[in-house]
């Protein structure tokens, strides 16, 4: 019993000992709290992950960064740039080039080159003279319509303001190695129309260089408002040159990361654009042409610019020459712009009318002319609301018109009148006579006659020739057959080709 007793004393000892020592070291907390020591290794963990994150998402947003050699993920791209205009170039790389531009993990960094051939993206006017720029150097757009990026208003520069009322053509002087662009603007402006005399004058009042102009005798030098030489006066003619930026497909050198950067530019810049006046007016190609450096030559020889054996250049242009200009009921061979019907009635013909358009054009470009590729039908994909798609520019690679064609599916229903309209509009911007050669077979969306007629007819007054060949058994539209200078009718397959040949003036 003592023995018990002792026991239970001692443990009741034991008990309360442990009670006074927690009561000593009791806080009134939570006693599962993190340690002072978790706490700070958490700390450090969270940190880690924030510089991670930034490492990985924040380098390269800041423009002063990426301008002062932050690196990007996989490192620079250089962005090969052509154009037309030096100036307007170089203002346009500026904006780009401080919006710190990143494609595909490169830093781009834009850079003029002098040759299209090289270019990743063109900058110049989107007119025939440039699409044939294009396909002399073997380069095709990335877009099937380059974005209007820049207007560049353009006047005359001198020692004094010029009198626009009393400065005549012959005052003016050409810096085509310069201000090619301008030149040709301000040239077709003051010219009122008359396209040989402003040939002429850019033929023989050219200067060597803006720089090199000094004003003499009166005269005044055409010019861009960003290039003035220092010391002249500029006066604006109330007209610009509407500059495009035309991605390039990479080819040759240029890589497909340059051509993806090529795109970025065209797309920032295109952005950035507000359109501002004034606008561009319609000048004739042969203006644009005579205006060029090397004064069109490049463009009637078919000399690519790609470096192409000389002999060859000038074997190709002795054979123009030479290749008599053909006439048919369509009269004289012009700069032809094909539109295909590829309706559901088509479908037992599309392969011979692929084939005939494709011959038609080939034909067409060997006597130095231009060709592009309308098609249409009504729409078949939701949302497209247009029953036309405008898929090749005029352009002088007719090898472009016969790979486009052969593409073609059938389906849908002709809207035939609203292509014709949409096509003329277009084709009258070009400035130069354009023929547009209809292969149909009949018009869904026929109404009054006359109506269409006096739609087309301000289009044919600016040297819009329509012709016309109707395949198989449907109902011709008279209304088309009344604005047509042609009109020819086959059965099926057989004769299509000769009839679009003729068509086009080149049988």
């Amino acid at each position: 019993m003592r023995q018990g007793a002792t026991c239970a004393l001692r443990i009741q000892a034991d008990s309360a000992d442990k009670a006074v020592y927690m009561a000593r070291h009791s806080n009134g907390k939570n006693n599962y709290r993190l340690s002072g020591e978790a706490l700070i290794a958490l700390l450090v963990v969270l940190l880690l992950i924030a510089g991670l994150l930034w490492f990985i998402f924040g380098r390269g947003t800041d423009a002063d960064e990426a301008q002062g050699g932050g690196e990007c993920v996989a490192g620079d791209v250089t962005l090969p740039v052509a154009a037309s205009d030096h100036a307007v170039a170089e203002q346009l790389m500026k904006t780009y080039q401080e919006s710190a531009p990143v494609v595909r993990d490169h830093c781009v960094k834009p850079q003029l080159v002098d040759n299209v051939a090289d270019a990743a993206v063109y900058l110049a006017p989107n007119t025939p003279v440039t699409q044939q720029q294009l396909a002399n150097a073997k380069r095709t757009s990335a877009v099937s319509e380059p974005a209007i990026v820049a207007n560049q208003p353009v006047g005359l520069a001198g020692t004094a303001e010029a009198k626009l009322d009393q400065v005549g053509l012959d005052k003016v002087r050409f810096a085509a190695s310069d201000e090619p662009s301008a030149s040709a603007v301000v040239a077709g402006t003051l010219a009122k129309g008359d396209d040989q005399a402003a040939v002429k004058a850019l033929t023989d009042q050219r200067v060597d260089s803006l720089d090199g102009f000094d004003g003499a005798d009166d005269t005044f030098v055409a010019t861009s408002e960003v290039a003035v030489p220092e010391g002249l006066t500029f006066t604006p003619i109330d007209a610009a040159v509407s500059y495009a930026a035309i991605p390039l497909n990479a080819a040759g050198d240029v890589t497909e990361d340059q051509s993806r950067a090529g795109q970025d530019l065209a797309r920032f810049s295109a952005d950035k654009f507000d359109g501002q006046d004034p606008q561009q007016p319609v000048i004739a190609e042969m203006v644009w042409a005579a205006a060029l450096p090397e004064g069109g030559a490049a463009l009637t020889d078919g000399a690519a610019n790609d470096g192409a054996d000389a002999a060859d250049s000038d074997a190709k242009a002795s054979a123009k020459k030479d290749a008599p200009e053909s006439e048919s009921a369509a009269g004289p061979v012009q700069n032809t712009l094909f539109l295909l019907d590829t309706s559901d009635g088509m479908a037992p013909y599309i392969e011979p009318a692929k084939d005939a358009v494709g011959a038609a054009a080939g034909a067409v470009g060997e006597q130095g002319k231009m060709v592009g590729l309308w098609n249409y039908s009504s729409p078949l994909n939701p949302g497209v609301t247009r029953g036309y798609r405008d898929n090749v520019a005029l352009t002088g690679n007719a090898g472009d018109v016969d790979q486009a064609v052969h593409r073609f599916l059938t389906g849908g229903v002709p809207q035939t009148r609203e292509a014709v309209l949409a096509a003329a509009g277009a084709a009258a911007q070009w400035g130069d006579p354009v023929r547009i050669v209809v292969v149909t077979t009949g018009t869904a969306d026929a109404g009054n006659d006359e109506e269409f007629a006096n739609a087309v007819r301000p289009f044919t007054d600016q040297g819009v020739d329509v012709t016309v060949v109707h395949v198989g058994g449907e109902p011709q539209d008279q209304g088309l057959r009344n604005v047509a200078s042609s009109d020819q009718h086959v059965d099926g397959a057989e004769g299509l080709t000769d009839a679009v040949k003729s068509a086009a003036g080149v049988k």
